[in-house]
C-alpha cells in the first residue's frame, strides 16, 4: 500500500510494501532493458518487463511530453511566489490520490502477481508484476475509473512501482506515472512522470532521512506545471534539516528555480528557514518564527531592494496578496493580523434591511491601533461593491438568492491586509403594500376610495394591479386597483385597525397583510388597574386633568401604565387610565405636565424610552411629538424663554442603563429642531431653574455643569460634581435666587451658590433616593424635600444662616421612596405630600399621602393604597336585579405576599374589592360569574386555595360571602371553571378541572354529578348543549382531544382526534343550528375547525394563523356564521412590559380587525363577550396588568 502526500519536493508517494505481502520465486525484474522502439506508455503498462533505467527514461519522456508551457524565465512577483509555494508545499491545493491500496498478499503466485481488483465504489485496478522474497520487484497498476472510499474520487491511468531494496528500517523505490487523471470539485487533474525515494531510519542513533528525486508534469484545470529536482530530509534527535532544490515550470509564466532551506518542517510548521525563487529576478521568503518576510532583488545585483511582510503562513497560503504593496527594505513594516468581521446569525436580514457587521480581531506588532486604518470590502455574487467601504451594506443593494460576502481590511503605512470573507444569507423579503389617496384619518361610517400598490422588494418594481384577497365587509376593488369601502360605524376602540390582504395575483404569490386605521374618539374604553407607584423620580403631578374642577394625581408605574387618581371619601380611586401601550416607545420613564394646547388646563406629557408624547384630552389618543433611537433617561420642563410655554430638556444615551452624557433642549411645538445640545459626561439627573440674577433659566447637571439657556454658554463647571446622583434647584433660603442642591446616593447632601460658585453647606444623609423642592403652604418659602432609601424617612429642610435645618421628618411607611410630590391632591385647599414606597423591596408598593403644614406632616392612613398584582375577567353579574357589575378575580395582592380578592367594577370605572378570599399559593386564577340559584343576585364560582390546598367555592357577590365550598389538600389544583346547566334542571352547575379530573357539581343541591379522570395532563375544555344533549370537548397531553357526553355519574368518550388544543371553544361557524368546535393548536400556531356529530369529530379546516392565541370565544352578535374574538400576544416577549391584542377573525383564520397594543400579556379564560341591548358587541377582558370593559353603554 502507499500513503499520499502533498505534490512537491517532499514526494508524491511513500511506498511501504512490507505490510502488503510478497514472497514467491527469486525472479527479480527484466533480464534486459527491452526494445528501444516501444512507446513510453507501453513501457509503464508493462513495467515488469523493463529495468529501472528504461522506466525512468519513459516516465521523464511522458512528463516532458505532457508539459507544453513556457520554459523561459518567469517574471517573478509576489502572487507567482504564492502560487508556487502553494503547489509545492501546501496540500490545500492538490493531494495525489492514494495508490496501491489493495492487499495482494494471497494473490502472489511463484513470485508474480496478475489480478484485477474491484474498487470500493466502482471501477477497477489491474496489478501485473513480479516480487521477490526480499520484497524487491516491479508492479504495474492500471486504474480504470477506480473509485475508493479513501480517495472519494475516480482515478484512471497507468502507474508502476519499482522497489530496489526494502527492509524494516529502509526502502528505496520509484513510482512511474502515465497520465493519471481524476476530477475534484469539477476541476480535472492529470499527472505524469517519475518520483524516486530513498528513505531509512537508524534505530541506534535515531537518525531519519528521506532523499527524493522528482521529474513530473501535472495539469490542473487549464494550467500546466512541471517539476524537476531533489528534496532531502535529514532528521536527527538534535536537528532536523530540510533542503529542496528544483526547477519549477508554470505553463503561463515560465521557469522558476527554487531552493528551500529549513531547519524545521515545512508548512504549517515552518517557523524558520527560507525559500528562494529565481526567474527574471530573485525573490525570497524568510520564515522568522511565524512572521514571513518577502524580499525581491529587482536588479539582480545580489541585494534585496523591496519587500513586504506576510502575517503568517495562513496569509501566505490563503491571503489575497494582489494589492499587497512592496516598499523599500528600510520602510518595511510587519503587516496587521486581521480576522474576518463578525455577523450575528440571529440578525435576520433581507433586501429591505441594512446589513451591519462588527469588526473582527486585528492587531499590528509595530503599529499602534490609532494609526491603523480599518475598512470593509463587500462582495455581491463575487463582485466587489466599489462604493461601500464601511461596516454597513445599505438596504436594496443585494436581494434574495444573492451571495453576500464581506471581509475586513486593515492598513498601516506600508501594508494593506484583507481578511477572509464571511458569507451572509439574505431572507426572502416580504412583499410590501403602499396606499395611495388614503385619508390621514378615517372616521366611522366614512366612505373612502384609495389604491393599493403591492411590490416585492426582491423583484424591484411595482408588480401591477393587486388582487384583494381579504378585506372588511363591503370592501371592493376594481380592475384599476381602486378600493372602495365604507368604514363601520361601531367599534370597540378609539383606534381600530381593519385588515386588508393583497396579492399580486400570480399563482402561489405571497399574501401581504396590512391595516387601515379608523379613529372614533366617541368610543370610551374603560381600562383600570390596581394603584401602582412610579419607580422613577419626578413622575407624579397634581392637577385638574379631566377638567372637572377638582385635582387628580397623574402617575405611572414606570413601565406601561399611565393613570389618574382621585381622592374620594378618604381614599384614592383610579378614575382614568390610558388604555394602550405607547406605540414604538419602549417603557414609560416619566409623566410630566404642561399646558401644551394653551387651554388653561394641564396636559399630560409622557416621556418614554424612545419617544415623547402628549395627551391633551383624556378622551382621545396620545400624539407622538418625536421619537429617537437612543434611550431617554429623564426629562424636565421649564419656560426658558419666558414666553409662557414650557420647553423640554431631556437626558439620553445609547443604552438604557447607567449614566448618560447627552442633553437636548427642545421647543415642544417643533422638537425636530433642538434649541440647545450639551455634552455632560457621567450625568444621572438634570434640573432647570434660575440660579443667578438674570431672567433666564439655567440647566444644571448633577455632574457639575451649569448652562445659561439664553446663550447656551457654560456658567460653571465644578469638576467634583454637585453630587454622585441627584440634583434639584430651589430658593430654600428665601433670598430670591435658587440654590443648587445635590445628593449622593450614599453619604451627603450639598447646597451650592451658582452666584458665588461655591458650596454653601452640606449635611450627612445615609442613603438618599430622591430630592425635590416646593412650598408646603402658599405663604411659606420653598423647602428641600429628601426621601431616604431603605427603611428611612421623608425629610423637609430649609436653609437658614447657610445651614440646612430640619422642618420635619416623617416615616416613609415602607422600603425606599420615589417621586416626592407636593400638591392639593384631596382638594381641601391645602397641599399634601405624596410619595411612592416599597419599590426597592420585593414587597408591596404603596402610595403614601401626608397632610403638611409649614412645620409638620401627618400621614393620611386611610389614603395609603394597596397593590393588586394581576387580573382575570370573570364576566358580568347583577349584585341585585338591575345593578350590574363587571367582575374580576385578583389571584394575588401585595406584590405576591397577600392572597386573592374579588373586584366589582361599575360601568363608570369605580370599583371595590373584597377582603382577602384565600392565600391562593397555588396561583389558581380562573373564576366565572353565574346566578346558580336563580335568585337575581349574582354569584361567582372561584378557586379558594389555602396555601397549596386546592379548593372550589361559590360566592354571593353582593356581600362576598361563601355559599358553598369543596375543600381539598395538596393534590387538588382547581384550574378552568365554567358555569353551565349540566343536568338540564334550569340551574347553572359548576363544571371545572381539578388536577387531572373533570368534575360537574350541582352547587344548588350540593351534588357531584359526574367525574372523569384524564390519563394525561389537562390542556383545555369547553361545553355546549346541542339537540338536547350536553357535549364536552376536552384536550389533554400532546395529542388528544376528546368529545365526551355525560353518563349517570361519569362521562362517555364519543369521539377522539389526534391533536392537542391549547384553547377550545364551541362556535356556530356555518348557517345551520349545530355548533362546530374551534381548536387552537399552539404547536403549529394553527386554527382547526371540527364538525361535531353525536359520535364523531370531523376536521373541516386547518389553517395557519401565525399568532400566539391566548384566549378565544365566539362572537355572539350573530347566532350563525359566527366569527372568533381572539386575544393574542402582541410580540414574542412575555415579560413584564409585554403587550396583547384583541382581534376578530373568521374561522378560516382571516383577520377582520385588531386593537392597538394593549397593556400587559393577555390572560387565558379571561375573555367574555355579549350582544348589548343595542345589538352591538360588548367585551370584557383582562391582561395581567389591566382590566378592560369595551363597548359598554355610556
Amino acid at each position: 500500500m502507499t500513503r499520499s502526500v502533498r505534490l512537491g519536493t517532499i514526494g508524491i508517494v511513500a511506498l511501504t510494501l512490507a505490510a502488503c505481502g510478497g514472497g514467491g520465486s527469486d525472479s527479480a525484474g527484466p533480464v534486459n532493458g527491452g526494445s528501444s522502439s516501444v512507446s513510453p506508455s507501453t513501457i509503464i503498462k508493462n513495467a515488469k518487463d523493463y529495468d529501472a533505467s528504461r522506466l525512468n527514461t519513459a516516465a521523464k519522456s511522458l512528463a516532458n511530453a505532457q508539459y507544453k508551457g513556457k520554459t523561459t524565465d518567469a517574471e517573478v512577483d509576489l502572487q507567482l511566489v504564492q502560487q508556487a509555494f502553494n503547489l509545492l508545499f501546501s496540500d490545500s491545493v492538490m493531494t495525489v490520490p492514494e495508490l496501491a491500496e489493495q492487499d495482494f498478499t494471497d494473490d502472489v503466485k511463484s513470485g508474480a502477481i496478475k489480478k484485477t481488483y474491484a474498487c470500493d465504489q466502482g471501477g477497477s485496478v489491474a496489478y501485473d508484476g513480479k516480487v521477490t522474497d526480499s520484497l524487491t520487484g516491479v508492479i504495474a497498476m492500471n486504474y480504470q475509473n477506480c473509485w475508493s472510499y479513501s480517495n472519494g474520487i475516480a482515478i484512471s491511468g497507468s502507474t508502476a512501482i519499482a522497489i530496489e531494496s526494502v527492509s524494516e528500517s529502509a526502502a528505496k523505490y520509484s513510482l512511474y506515472v502515465d497520465s493519471l487523471t481524476w476530477t475534484y470539485d469539477g476541476v480535472p487533474y492529470t499527472l505524469s512522470g517519475v518520483v524516486s525515494i530513498d528513505e531509512g531510519f537508524n534505530e541506534t542513533n535515531g537518525n531519519y532521512y528521506v532523499d527524493t528525486s522528482q521529474h513530473v508534469a501535472f495539469t490542473i484545470g487549464s494550467e500546466q506545471y512541471k517539476l524537476e529536482g531533489d528534496f532531502n530530509i535529514h532528521d536527527s534527535p538534535n536537528e532536523t534539516v530540510n533542503h529542496a532544490e528544483l526547477d519549477f515550470y508554470v505553463g503561463s509564466k515560465g521557469k522558476l528555480a527554487i531552493e528551500a532551506e529549513a531547519p524545521e518542517y515545512l508548512w504549517p510548521y515552518m517557523y524558520m528557514g527560507e525559500v528562494v525563487v529565481a526567474g527574471d529576478k530573485t525573490a525570497t521568503l524568510l520564515f522568522e518564527e511565524g512572521i514571513i518576510r518577502y524580499l525581491e532583488d529587482t536588479d539582480n545585483d545580489g541585494n534585496y531592494d523591496v519587500g513586504t511582510f506576510l502575517v503568517d503562513a495562513y496569509d501566505l497560503i490563503g491571503g489575497n496578496l494582489a494589492d499587497r504593496t512592496l516598499v523599500a527594505i528600510a520602510d518595511m513594516s510587519i503587516p496587521p493580523t486581521v480576522y474576518a468581521p463578525e455577523f450575528y446569525n440571529w440578525d435576520t436580514v433581507d433586501t429591505t434591511t441594512p446589513i451591519t457587521v462588527s469588526p473582527g480581531y486585528y492587531n499590528d506588532n509595530d503599529t499602534d491601533y490609532e494609526d491603523l486604518s480599518v475598512s470593509f470590502r463587500w462582495y455581491i455574487n463575487g463582485v466587489l461593491v466599489e462604493d461601500i467601504s464601511g461596516d454597513t451594506l445599505p438596504a436594496y443593494r443585494a436581494v434574495f438568492n444573492d451571495l453576500v460576502e464581506v471581509s475586513m481590511v486593515v492598513s498601516d503605512s506600508a501594508n494593506t491586509v484583507e481578511s477572509g470573507r464571511i458569507s451572509i444569507v439574505l431572507s426572502d423579503a416580504p412583499a410590501q403594500v403602499a396606499f395611495e389617496n388614503l385619508p390621514e384619518s378615517v372616521s366611522p361610517g366614512e366612505f373612502i376610495e384609495f389604491r393599493a400598490i403591492v411590490s416585492d422588494p426582491d423583484l424591484g418594481d411595482n408588480q401591477g394591479v393587486p388582487t384583494l384577497v381579504s378585506a372588511p365587509s363591503g370592501a371592493t376593488i376594481n380592475e384599476d386597483g381602486l378600493i372602495s369601502w365604507q368604514a363601520p360605524s361601531n367599534q370597540l376602540f378609539k383606534t381600530q385597525l381593519y385588515a386588508f390582504g393583497f396579492s399580486t395575483g400570480q399563482e402561489g404569490a405571497e399574501v401581504v397583510k396590512t391595516h387601515v386605521s379608523v379613529t372614533n374618539n366617541e368610543v370610551q374604553e374603560l381600562a383600570r388597574s390596581g394603584i401602582e407607584v412610579p419607580k422613577m423620580n419626578n413622575s407624579m403631578v397634581v392637577g385638574d386633568f379631566d377638567h372637572d374642577g377638582d385635582n387628580e394625581v397623574l402617575s405611572t408605574d414606570s413601565a406601561n401604565r399611565i393613570f389618574l387618581l382621585s381622592y374620594q371619601n378618604g381614599s384614592y380611586n383610579q378614575t382614568w387610565m390610558y388604555p394602550y401601550i405607547m406605540a414604538d416607545a419602549g417603557k414609560v420613564k416619566q409623566v410630566l405636565s404642561t399646558d401644551f394646547d394653551n387651554d388653561d388646563y394641564p396636559d399630560i406629557l409622557v416621556i418614554s424610552e424612545h419617544s415623547v408624547s402628549v395627551i391633551t384630552d383624556i378622551d382621545e389618543t396620545a400624539t407622538t411629538l418625536f421619537t429617537t433611537d437612543n434611550y431617554i433617561h429623564s426629562a424636565v420642563l421649564g419656560d426658558i424663554d419666558n414666553d409662557g410655554d414650557d420647553e423640554l430638556a431631556y437626558l439620553y444615551s445609547s443604552r438604557d442603563y447607567g449614566e448618560a452624557s447627552d442633553i437636548v433642549v427642545v421647543d415642544l411645538g417643533s422638537p425636530e429642531t433642538p434649541l440647545f445640545t450639551f455634552t455632560a459626561e457621567d450625568t444621572y439627573e438634570i434640573a432647570l431653574g434660575n440660579v443667578d440674577s438674570d431672567t433666564q433659566l439655567e440647566l444644571v447637571t448633577n455632574s457639575g455643569l451649569v448652562y445659561d439657556l439664553g446663550s447656551g454658554e457654560n456658567q460653571w463647571f465644578l469638576n467634583s460634581g454637585f453630587s454622585s446622583r441627584h440634583i434639584a434647584v430651589a430658593d430654600i433660603n428665601g433670598d430670591g435666587i435658587e440654590e443648587i442642591v445635590g445628593a449622593d446616593s450614599w453619604s451627603y447632601i450639598y447646597v451650592y451658590s451658582a452666584q458665588n460658585k461655591s458650596q454653601i453647606t452640606s449635611v450627612e444623609n445615609f442613603n438618599t433616593c430622591d430630592i425635590s423642592a416646593g412650598k408646603l403652604t402658599d405663604d411659606s418659602n420653598p423647602v428641600l424635600l429628601v426621601g431616604d432609601c431603605q427603611w428611612g424617612n421623608v425629610h423637609a429642610m430649609k436653609l437658614s444662616n447657610n445651614t440646612l435645618t430640619s422642618v420635619f421628618s416623617i416615616d416613609m411607611v415602607d422600603h425606599g421612596s420615589t417621586s416626592l410630590t407636593l400638591g392639593d391632591a384631596d382638594n381641601d385647599g391645602l397641599n399634601e405630600l405624596l410619595w411612592g414606597t416599597g419599590t426597592t423591596s420585593s414587597g408591596e408598593d404603596l402610595l403614601v399621602t401626608a397632610d403638611v403644614t409649614a412645620t409638620s406632616a401627618t400621614i393620611k392612613t386611610t389614603a395609603t393604597t394597596h397593590q393588586l398584582d394581576s387580573f382575570n375577567a370573570a364576566g358580568w353579574a347583577d349584585l341585585y336585579p338591575g345593578d350590574e357589575r363587571a367582575v374580576f378575580f385578583v389571584p394575588s395582592t401585595g406584590s405576591g405576599y397577600d392572597g386573592s380578592k374579588v373586584l366589582l367594577m361599575e360601568n363608570t370605572g369605580n370599583y371595590i374589592t373584597s377582603e382577602e378570599i384565600s392565600s391562593n399559593w397555588d396561583n389558581s386564577s380562573i373564576a366565572v360569574t353565574t346566578d346558580y340559584n336563580n335568585d337575581g343576585a349574582g354569584d361567582l364560582f372561584l378557586p379558594t386555595a389555602q396555601t397549596y390546598d386546592g379548593a372550589f367555592a361559590a360566592m354571593r357577590l353582593n356581600d362576598f360571602s361563601i355559599q358553598y365550598e369543596i375543600t381539598g389538600d395538596y393534590s387538588n389544583d382547581v384550574s378552568v371553571i365554567k358555569a353551565f346547566d349540566f343536568n338540564n334542571d334550569g340551574f347553572d352547575d359548576a363544571v371545572y378541572v381539578d388536577g387531572r379530573t373533570l368534575k360537574a357539581v350541582d352547587v344548588n343541591n350540593q351534588l357531584m354529578l359526574a367525574t372523569y379522570t384524564m390519563p394525561q395532563y389537562f390542556r383545555d375544555f369547553d361545553i355546549v348543549s346541542m339537540n338536547g344533549n350536553v357535549y364536552v370537548a376536552l384536550s389533554q397531553g400532546n395529542d388528544i382531544t376528546q368529545l365526551l357526553t355525560p353518563t349517570t355519574s361519569g362521562f362517555s368518550i364519543q369521539a377522539s382526534a389526534d391533536i392537542s388544543c391549547a384553547r377550545l371553544t364551541f362556535i356556530n361557524a356555518d348557517s345551520d343550528a349545530a355548533s362546530e368546535l374551534a381548536c387552537y393548536n399552539d404547536q403549529s400556531q394553527s386554527l382547526v375547525i371540527f364538525e361535531v356529530n353525536e359520535t364523531t369529530l370531523t376536521k373541516t379546516s386547518d389553517v395557519s394563523v401565525n399568532m400566539s392565541i391566548v384566549d378565544m370565544v365566539a362572537n355572539p352578535v350573530t347566532a350563525t356564521e359566527q366569527t372568533l374574538l381572539v386575544t393574542s400576544a402582541n410580540d414574542g416577549d412575555w415579560g413584564y412590559y409585554s403587550a396583547s391584542e384583541l382581534s376578530e377573525m373568521t374561522v378560516e383564520g382571516i383577520s377582520i380587525w385588531k386593537s392597538p397594543a394593549l397593556i400587559g400579556p393577555a390572560r387565558s379564560h379571561s375573555l367574555h363577550a355579549r350582544k348589548s341591548a343595542e345589538g352591538s358587541l360588548e367585551v370584557m377582558m383582562a391582561t395581567s396588568r389591566v382590566m378592560y370593559w369595551l363597548g359598554r353603554a355610556n
